[in-house]
Protein backbone atom coordinates (compact mmCIF):
# COMPACT_ATOMS: atom_id res chain seq x y z
CA UNK A 1 0.00 0.00 0.00
CA UNK A 2 2.00 3.52 -0.75
CA UNK A 3 2.63 5.82 1.99
CA UNK A 4 -0.03 9.13 1.99
CA UNK A 5 2.56 11.92 2.87
CA UNK A 6 1.11 15.50 3.32
CA UNK A 7 3.15 18.83 2.35
CA UNK A 8 3.32 21.22 4.71
CA UNK A 9 4.10 24.56 2.80
CA UNK A 10 7.44 25.24 4.68
CA UNK A 11 8.91 22.85 3.13
CA UNK A 12 8.47 23.49 -0.41
CA UNK A 13 11.55 25.99 0.33
CA UNK A 14 13.35 23.20 1.48
CA UNK A 15 12.96 21.15 -1.52
CA UNK A 16 13.47 23.91 -4.05
CA UNK A 17 17.19 24.60 -2.14
CA UNK A 18 17.86 21.53 -2.35
CA UNK A 19 16.78 20.50 -5.74
CA UNK A 20 15.24 17.58 -4.50
CA UNK A 21 12.72 16.10 -7.42
CA UNK A 22 9.57 14.51 -5.77
CA UNK A 23 8.74 12.36 -8.97
CA UNK A 24 12.06 10.91 -8.30
CA UNK A 25 12.75 10.73 -4.38
CA UNK A 26 8.94 9.58 -4.06
CA UNK A 27 7.91 7.50 -6.47
CA UNK A 28 4.07 6.52 -7.13
CA UNK A 29 4.19 3.16 -6.77
CA UNK A 30 5.27 3.63 -3.36
CA UNK A 31 3.65 7.45 -2.18
CA UNK A 32 1.03 9.65 -2.53
CA UNK A 33 1.42 12.99 -2.28
CA UNK A 34 -1.27 15.24 -0.69
CA UNK A 35 -1.93 19.03 -0.52
CA UNK A 36 -4.55 20.56 2.01
CA UNK A 37 -7.27 22.72 0.73
CA UNK A 38 -5.78 25.29 2.95
CA UNK A 39 -2.29 24.47 1.95
CA UNK A 40 -3.65 25.73 -1.54
CA UNK A 41 -4.32 29.07 -0.31
CA UNK A 42 -0.71 29.29 0.44
CA UNK A 43 0.91 29.31 -3.01
CA UNK A 44 -0.83 32.05 -4.92
CA UNK A 45 0.30 34.86 -2.06
CA UNK A 46 4.33 33.87 -3.12
CA UNK A 47 5.49 37.37 -3.94
CA UNK A 48 6.93 37.87 -7.10
CA UNK A 49 10.71 37.98 -6.21
CA UNK A 50 10.19 33.90 -5.46
CA UNK A 51 9.03 33.34 -8.44
CA UNK A 52 11.15 30.31 -9.62
CA UNK A 53 10.12 28.69 -5.74
CA UNK A 54 6.32 29.21 -7.50
CA UNK A 55 7.42 27.67 -10.91
CA UNK A 56 8.61 25.07 -8.66
CA UNK A 57 5.87 24.62 -6.79
CA UNK A 58 3.62 24.34 -9.31
CA UNK A 59 5.56 21.74 -11.96
CA UNK A 60 5.70 19.47 -8.53
CA UNK A 61 2.53 19.95 -7.84
CA UNK A 62 1.80 18.85 -11.96
CA UNK A 63 4.82 16.59 -12.41
CA UNK A 64 3.65 14.23 -9.19
CA UNK A 65 -0.12 14.50 -9.96
CA UNK A 66 -0.66 16.25 -6.48
CA UNK A 67 -3.90 16.00 -5.22
CA UNK A 68 -5.67 17.91 -2.38
CA UNK A 69 -7.44 16.48 0.20
CA UNK A 70 -10.42 18.61 1.24
CA UNK A 71 -12.96 17.17 4.23
CA UNK A 72 -16.29 16.87 3.31
CA UNK A 73 -18.73 19.83 4.64
CA UNK A 74 -21.23 22.20 3.56
CA UNK A 75 -21.02 25.79 1.87
CA UNK A 76 -19.68 28.63 4.46
CA UNK A 77 -22.32 31.72 3.39
CA UNK A 78 -19.80 33.83 5.31
CA UNK A 79 -16.73 32.99 2.63
CA UNK A 80 -16.50 33.68 -0.77
CA UNK A 81 -16.75 30.30 -3.47
CA UNK A 82 -13.25 30.44 -4.24
CA UNK A 83 -11.96 30.47 0.55
CA UNK A 84 -14.21 27.86 0.62
CA UNK A 85 -12.04 25.25 3.04
CA UNK A 86 -14.23 22.12 2.67
CA UNK A 87 -15.62 20.03 -0.64
CA UNK A 88 -18.94 19.38 -0.93
CA UNK A 89 -20.71 15.82 -2.35
CA UNK A 90 -18.29 13.80 -4.69
CA UNK A 91 -14.98 16.68 -3.34
CA UNK A 92 -14.89 16.28 0.27
CA UNK A 93 -14.23 13.11 2.28
CA UNK A 94 -15.64 11.78 5.42
CA UNK A 95 -13.08 13.16 8.40
CA UNK A 96 -12.61 10.38 10.74
CA UNK A 97 -13.88 10.83 14.41
CA UNK A 98 -10.19 11.26 15.75
CA UNK A 99 -9.03 14.45 12.81
CA UNK A 100 -12.49 16.07 13.70
CA UNK A 101 -11.50 15.80 17.47
CA UNK A 102 -8.41 17.30 17.13
CA UNK A 103 -9.53 19.95 14.71
CA UNK A 104 -12.28 21.05 17.27
CA UNK A 105 -9.78 21.01 19.95
CA UNK A 106 -6.94 22.99 18.14
CA UNK A 107 -9.74 25.51 16.89
CA UNK A 108 -10.75 26.37 20.24
CA UNK A 109 -7.07 27.55 20.69
CA UNK A 110 -7.26 30.30 18.21
CA UNK A 111 -7.70 33.80 19.32
CA UNK A 112 -8.53 36.27 16.24
CA UNK A 113 -10.62 36.42 13.29
CA UNK A 114 -8.47 38.15 11.33
CA UNK A 115 -7.68 36.77 8.01
CA UNK A 116 -4.03 36.71 6.80
CA UNK A 117 -2.58 37.99 3.17
CA UNK A 118 -3.27 34.30 2.05
CA UNK A 119 -6.94 34.41 3.21
CA UNK A 120 -6.58 32.05 6.10
CA UNK A 121 -7.11 32.65 9.76
CA UNK A 122 -3.48 32.22 11.47
CA UNK A 123 -3.38 28.75 12.33
CA UNK A 124 -5.44 27.29 10.07
CA UNK A 125 -3.36 25.74 7.92
CA UNK A 126 -1.51 24.23 10.54
CA UNK A 127 -4.23 22.92 12.33
CA UNK A 128 -5.82 21.17 8.81
CA UNK A 129 -2.60 19.53 8.24
CA UNK A 130 -1.71 18.50 11.68
CA UNK A 131 -5.08 16.36 11.69
CA UNK A 132 -3.52 14.48 8.80
CA UNK A 133 -0.44 13.46 10.76
CA UNK A 134 -3.48 11.12 12.93
CA UNK A 135 -3.41 9.18 9.81
CA UNK A 136 -1.01 9.96 7.39
CA UNK A 137 3.28 11.07 7.32
CA UNK A 138 3.18 15.24 7.77
CA UNK A 139 6.14 16.69 6.28
CA UNK A 140 7.68 19.91 8.20
CA UNK A 141 9.89 21.99 9.85
CA UNK A 142 7.55 23.24 11.93
CA UNK A 143 8.53 22.08 15.36
CA UNK A 144 7.65 25.23 17.27
CA UNK A 145 4.70 24.77 19.69
CA UNK A 146 1.49 25.11 18.06
CA UNK A 147 -1.09 21.97 16.36
CA UNK A 148 1.54 20.42 14.32
CA UNK A 149 4.02 19.93 17.24
CA UNK A 150 0.80 18.95 19.25
CA UNK A 151 -0.04 16.08 16.40
CA UNK A 152 3.55 14.91 16.95
CA UNK A 153 3.19 14.55 20.23
CA UNK A 154 -0.39 12.93 20.58
CA UNK A 155 1.27 10.47 18.26
CA UNK A 156 0.65 11.89 15.50
CA UNK A 157 3.10 10.90 12.43
CA UNK A 158 5.06 14.45 11.45
CA UNK A 159 8.36 13.98 9.90
CA UNK A 160 10.44 16.78 10.92
CA UNK A 161 12.79 17.41 7.73
CA UNK A 162 15.18 19.33 10.17
CA UNK A 163 17.82 16.61 10.49
CA UNK A 164 17.44 15.39 6.63
CA UNK A 165 20.39 16.26 5.47
CA UNK A 166 22.97 14.78 8.25
CA UNK A 167 20.68 11.50 7.77
CA UNK A 168 22.28 11.06 4.30
CA UNK A 169 19.26 9.00 3.23
CA UNK A 170 17.42 9.61 0.32
CA UNK A 171 13.36 11.08 1.47
CA UNK A 172 11.82 8.02 1.06
CA UNK A 173 14.08 6.00 2.99
CA UNK A 174 13.96 9.30 5.76
CA UNK A 175 10.28 8.76 5.91
CA UNK A 176 10.11 4.77 5.73
CA UNK A 177 12.57 5.24 9.15
CA UNK A 178 10.29 7.43 10.63
CA UNK A 179 7.86 4.94 11.96
CA UNK A 180 5.05 2.82 10.50
CA UNK A 181 2.30 4.70 10.63
CA UNK A 182 1.83 5.61 7.87
CA UNK A 183 -0.66 3.15 6.62
CA UNK A 184 -2.22 5.22 3.53
CA UNK A 185 -6.13 4.50 5.00
CA UNK A 186 -7.46 7.68 4.88
CA UNK A 187 -7.03 10.18 2.09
Amino acid sequence: MAIDVYVDNNVWNFLFERRLDLAVELPRDEFRIWLTREAEFEIPPIPPEKAELKAFIDATIAKCSIQTDSIFGFYDSSLPPDEQRVGGFNVGRWASREEMAFITEQRSALKTNKKRPTKLYPGEADISLAARALHSAVLSLDAKAGPINAAYEQGGKVIFLTDFDKSGMSLSDFIKAAGPRTTGEVA
